[in-house]
This record gives C-alpha cells, sequence and structure tokens, in this order.
C-alpha cells in the first residue's frame, strides 16, 4: 500500500466485479487501491457521460431531424463517455488532493478505505458488472452491423448502466 502509483487494479478487484467468489482474505488485501479507486471512478463518469449524451444526442436529433436517432444515440452516447474518462481522472484527483489537505491524513489509508469500500458495495459492484457486460454486447452488435464499436461500446455502458440500476432497485424492494 506504502508509496504505490500503479494505476494497475488488483485480480480479487475484476473477480469481483465479473462476480466471481472473492474470500474475504482477498477482499482486504487491496494492493493498488490507487488504481482501483481511479478506474471505478472513471468508469462512473464514463457511464454518466454515455448515458447523458445518448439523451442528449438523440434529443438534437429528434429536434434538428437530421438523421436516424439510432446513430445520434450512438455518436452522443460515445462523445460523453469519451468525455467522462478524463473528467474521472479529474475528479478523484481533486477529491483526495482536497483530502490530503486536510491536518493528520494518511492518504494510503485513505485510497485504501475507499477501494475496500468500493469492494463492498454489491450495488456499485452489480451496476459495474452489468455496464461492462452489456458494453461487450454493444460492441459484439456494433461490430454484426458494421457500424462504431465504440459507440456501440458506449451505448452499452449506458443500458447497463440502467440495467444495473433498476435490477438494483427491484432488489431493494423485495
Amino acid at each position: 500500500m506504502a508509496g504505490e502509483t500503479s494505476p494497475v487494479v488488483s485480480y480479487p478487484y475484476l473477480r469481483n466485479v465479473l462476480g466471481m467468489e472473492v474470500d474475504d482474505e482477498s477482499m482486504k488485501s487491496v494492493p493498488h487501491a490507487r488504481g482501483e479507486l481511479y478506474t471505478h471512478v472513471v468508469l462512473k463518469m464514463e457511464q454518466a457521460g454515455s448515458i447523458l449524451g445518448a439523451i442528449i444526442g438523440a434529443g438534437v436529433a429528434a429536434v434538428r431531424k437530421t438523421g436516424p436517432i439510432s446513430r445520434s444515440l450512438m455518436n452522443g452516447s460515445r462523445n460523453g463517455m469519451l468525455i467522462g474518462a478524463p473528467l474521472g481522472v479529474l475528479a478523484t484527483y481533486g477529491a483526495m488532493r482536497n483530502t490530503s489537505k486536510k491536518p493528520d491524513v494518511d492518504m494510503d489509508y485513505e485510497y485504501f478505505d475507499r477501494a475496500y469500500r468500493l469492494r463492498h458495495n454489491r450495488g456499485q459492484v452489480r451496476v459495474d458488472r452489468a455496464s461492462i457486460i452489456v458494453s461487450g454486447v454493444g460492441v459484439a452488435t456494433a461490430v454484426a452491423q458494421g457500424s462504431s464499436v465504440l459507440g456501440g461500446g458506449a451505448l452499452g455502458l449506458a443500458a447497463g448502466t440502467l440495467l444495473g440500476a433498476v435490477y438494483n432497485a427491484t432488489v431493494k424492494s423485495q
């Protein structure tokens, strides 16, 4: 943990996100806490950007009547996702920089604590898993149709995020 600057995420992190069983000891081992936190926030910003971009893209296409809404959905979602990625890095850096200005703060612990809590947040993990899986479906669909792979992946990311959120809301209400 100390002095760790690698942006690499750990194997237990990936196993957890993919829904594989991870024992308690592995869940407590967070060797790349900074990488996990940055990865999480970048993914969240890409998810938000892809959703907002799809909404804006479809709205603009509907108003301007410039072409198929499906293409505008994909392009808007792609652009939103691409904007979200650097914003995620900046947001994480800014939040952690503000935390580091507080007196007596152990930043290695702060990164570890956030990454550890995210691993145990089942709702967040389910949304991440759904968004990644459906993004893969979006890429495969785009390849099959000969359209934009990045657009298909971004639209899949948006759809998977929304599906994961709906699933979480359904599970919590039961």
